[in-house]
C-alpha cells in the first residue's frame, strides 16, 4: 500500500483554495471596460476636435465650397432630369404614335409621304409578294 496515493480532507481543502483564487473579480473587469469605454470616447471627441479644426484650415485657405445644386435639371452637358419630373417618355411615344397611325410628309421636296401602318399593310397585302 505504499505506493497508493491517500486522499484525505487536507487534499480537499487545498482544492477549494485553489479555485477561490481563480475566481474573476467582476468590479475590476467592469473597472477595465468603463476605463476603456471612457478613453474610447475621449480618442473620438478629440479625434473630431482635430479633423473640424483641420476643415476650418482649408476653409480659412480655400474658401467655403460651394453648396450642390439639386433642383437643376442639367448639370454640365449631361441632362440630370429627375424621374418624377420626366415627361419626355410619354411625348415621345405620343409622337411615334401619331406617326405611325396618320398620312404626313417625310420629305416634301422629293414628294415622300408617310401613311398609317395599317394603310401600308392593306396595301402591302393587296399587291402580294413579288417573286
Amino acid at each position: 500500500m505504499s505506493g497508493q496515493a491517500r486522499h484525505t480532507d487536507a487534499g480537499h481543502a487545498g482544492a477549494h483554495e485553489a479555485n477561490s483564487a481563480d475566481a474573476v473579480n467582476y468590479g475590476k473587469v467592469i473597472g477595465v471596460g468603463v476605463g476603456s469605454l471612457a478613453i474610447f470616447a475621449l480618442s473620438i471627441w478629440w479625434a473630431a476636435a482635430i479633423w473640424h479644426g483641420a476643415i476650418d484650415d482649408a476653409q480659412a485657405k480655400a474658401g467655403r465650397a460651394k453648396a450642390f445644386d439639386t433642383t437643376r435639371t442639367e448639370i454640365g452637358i449631361v441632362d440630370q432630369v429627375p424621374f418624377s419630373s420626366d415627361k419626355r417618355l410619354p411625348k415621345w411615344r405620343h409622337d411615334r404614335k401619331m406617326q405611325l397611325e396618320h398620312y404626313g410628309w417625310v420629305d416634301k421636296t422629293k414628294g415622300i409621304v408617310r401613311i398609317p401602318i395599317d394603310r401600308a399593310m392593306e396595301l402591302l397585302a393587296q399587291q402580294g409578294t413579288a417573286p
